[in-house]
């Protein structure tokens, strides 16, 4: 078992991990950051929130090994409409 870090960056000051998590292989922690990466974006759409999620993945020698990025992009086609979002919370 290996010990990763996920940072995740997201225009704000960054958010370090520095208590990790160990998994059975790099893959499976790429998978986890995924997942994490799209639960943080799905919390972040009930706000209103589109903005990009981004998890740098480190290894136990403090060497980013991967980048995960969820984003969201919406257009709206047709007349403008005013008022909150239907995915606001």
């Amino acid at each position: 078992m290996a010990r990763y870090y996920f940072d995740v960056r997201n225009g704000k000051p960054p958010v370090r991990d520095d208590e990790g998590a160990e998994f059975d292989s790099l893959d499976a922690a790429v998978q986890a950051a995924a997942r994490s990466a799209a639960e943080i974006g799905t919390n972040r759409l009930a706000k209103g929130d589109t903005s990009d999620v981004v998890i740098q993945v480190r290894d136990e020698q403090n060497l980013r090994v991967c980048t995960v990025t969820a984003s969201m992009k919406i257009e709206r086609h047709g007349p403008s409409q005013d008022g909150p979002h239907s995915w606001s919370a």
